[in-house]
Parts: structure tokens; sequence; C-alpha cells
């Protein structure tokens, strides 16, 4: 790809305009030529051979044309792939669907100018000006080099600049409204990287309070009735709310429960009893489960909630899981934001279907 396409891709990237264009082979961003208005009365019900251009799409009184399609596929397969006025597909990979979703990114594109417009976020010919420059110094890139570049690629310097205003108009508009729309928390950051993490299961400690009535053989009946009390005590206090912390200090059976209130030492899922795993999977802290039998002893739990197997290792990767989980809620949005706002433009499109 040559450093053109890669500088302006950055750039589209920035205004999260590669959001609007989600093939699955992963092109880059295109670079359009702006279009004349044309009356929807220019729209021609059919596309022949002959077509040299047409609208195809009026998204309100913006037009899409042919040219702007084909050219949009041409440059984001990077020039590999053609389409004619019939909607065949010619060289490289690109699928009909993929064309599609070129299309649909083209409608998006229309729609965003349009509330741009509306909310008055427009450049000046001195902010472009002043935008380009930036660009430029911050690739590094002179604009003797920058306009060698182009020309190596047959293209122009104003078809550029009419395309880089279109992004930074587009990334303001972003800024302005969708932008602020977008925030995550501590947990919904933690427990997308827990969703991520290859071993989840180890990833997560599981937090649990205990009690235990032991049970061990040869007691009485008198002894064994007064634990099956206890245990039927235990039922009705968790039942009415009492603390589980205060029932461990009263009933518990454990060695060190007055000191530990019944807090053990957090273990991975797969490592808890079988019985106790079934019974909190999936199910949200705190919560109280039991009698459990174990061994020889009768166990109730309480479900504190999971901490990070190695919370070091998660403060070290947190930043890149915060900024893929914004950009995953980005997308949402912004996908979201174009779902309503095309329900309220007229898009009048004409039968053009794709193929190879």
């Amino acid at each position: 790809m040559s450093k053109t396409v890669f500088t302006f891709g950055k750039l589209a990237a920035a205004a999260g305009l590669f959001l609007l264009l989600r093939p699955s082979s992963g092109f880059s961003q295109t670079n359009q030529t702006a279009s004349p208005k044309l009356p929807v009365a220019a729209i021609p019900q059919t596309l022949t051979a002959e077509t040299l251009d047409a609208v195809i799409v009026t998204v309100a009184d913006e037009p899409v044309l042919l040219s702007e399609l084909q050219q949009a596929v041409f440059q984001i397969t990077n020039r590999t792939t053609k389409l004619n006025a019939l909607g065949k597909l010619t060289g490289g990979t690109l699928s009909p669907k993929d064309a599609e979703m070129i299309l649909e990114q083209l409608i998006n594109q229309k729609i965003l100018s349009l509330r741009t417009r509306e909310l008055g976020l427009n450049l000046s010919e001195d902010e472009l000006d002043s935008e380009i420059r930036g660009f430029l110094q911050q690739q590094n890139i002179s604009e003797e080099k920058f306009q060698e570049l182009l020309k190596a690629e047959g293209q122009s310097v104003d078809s550029h600049r009419d395309e880089f205003r279109k992004q930074v108009e587009t990334q303001r508009f972003i800024g302005r409204v969708i932008r602020p729309l977008v925030s995550v928390t501590d947990d919904q950051v933690r427990g997308f990287y827990l969703q991520q993490t290859a071993d989840r299961e180890k990833s997560q400690l599981v937090r649990l309070r205990s009690l235990m009535i032991d049970i061990p053989s040869g007691l009485s009946s008198d002894e064994l009735q007064s634990k099956r009390k206890h245990i039927e005590a235990i039922r009705r206090d968790i039942d009415t709310g009492r603390p589980f912390a205060e029932l461990v200090q009263i009933y518990s059976e454990a060695k060190n429960a007055l000191q530990t209130k019944g807090e053990l030492p957090p273990k991975p899922l797969n490592e808890l009893p079988e019985k106790l795993r079934d019974r909190i999977k999936g199910k949200t802290p705190p919560l109280v489960v039991g009698p459990i039998d174990l061994g020889t002893s009768v166990f109730f739990f309480e479900y504190l909630g999971t901490e990070l197997g190695d919370q070091k290792e998660y403060e070290r990767l947190k930043p890149q899981f915060e900024a893929k989980l914004l950009d995953i809620k980005f997308r949402e949005r912004l996908d979201e934001y174009l779902r309503t706002e095309r329900n309220k433009v007229k898009v009048n499109r004409r039968n053009i279907r794709f193929v190879r």
C-alpha cells in the first residue's frame, strides 16, 4: 500500500470513519471526490452497460454517484477490483457482500455530512489549511513530497483536500455528538478482560465464606439430633436475612471461625467441589448456598464475588482492554445513531445488484 493511502487511512481511523465500513476482509478507507448535486429526477430507473455515470442513491438531496462507488471499490481494494455499470466486480477478491457494505458506507457518510452541516461544524478554508499542515507535520511529510505521492498515484491535491475536509468535519461531529455518549466502568473493563482471557476460570478467583458443621462417624442419636437442629436454625436465620458472618461465629465448628469469620482463600472456580461449583456458577453475588455435604461435614457457603488471579497482569493490560471496550461501545453507539438517523432521512436507491 502506498504512503498516501496509509496516511489518509490513519486519519480516517482517527475520525471513526473506518467504523462505517466493516467488510470481512478488512479493507482500508477510501479516498472519494466531491459529488455535484443532481435532482432526484436524474436518477435512471435502470443501469446499462453504456451508463457513464448516474445517481444510484439519494440521501435527502445528497446524491451518491456510480462513479463514487466505483472509485470507492477501486481504492478500498488497493486498486485490485473494478466495478462496471451493471454491478459486475472484476479483479481482486472483493465479494458482492463487501461491495454492498461499501455502498452502505457511502450512504452513512452522506448522512453524517448532512448532520455535520446542520450543526455548523464545517471547516473554513483557513482551518482546512491549518489541519492539513498539522497532519503533514505529524506524519513528517513535506507538502512537496505529499504532492509527489499524489501525482504518483494519479490523484490531485484538490480531490484529497475535499476528502480531508470531509474526514475532519466528520471527526468534529463524532467528537461533539457520539463520543460524549461512550463510557465504560472499571467493572465493565474487568469483565471484558475476563471474557477475553484464554482460561477464564483460572484467571478469575472465587471469594467465599464458609460455615461448617462437623458430622463425624460414631455420633450418638442425641448428638446427631443436635447437629440437625443447628442446621435447621442456620437455614431459618439465612431466610430471615441475618448476616452470614454472624452465623459463622455462632454455629461454625471450624477451628479458626472466630478469627476469619469463615473467609476462605480465593480459589479458581474449577478447583471448587463440583457440588458447590454447580450452585454458584453463573450466579450473581452475594449469595448463600447450602447445606452441602462434603466428606464428613455439612457446609453453608456465602458467595462473595470474584477477583483476578493475577492483578498485576490485569493492571498492566487494563489500558489496552479499556481502549478495546471503548472502541466496541463507540461502534455500537455510532451504528445505533446511524440506524436512527437513517429512519429520519429519505433514502432513495435504484436497483443495482453486485455480482462476480
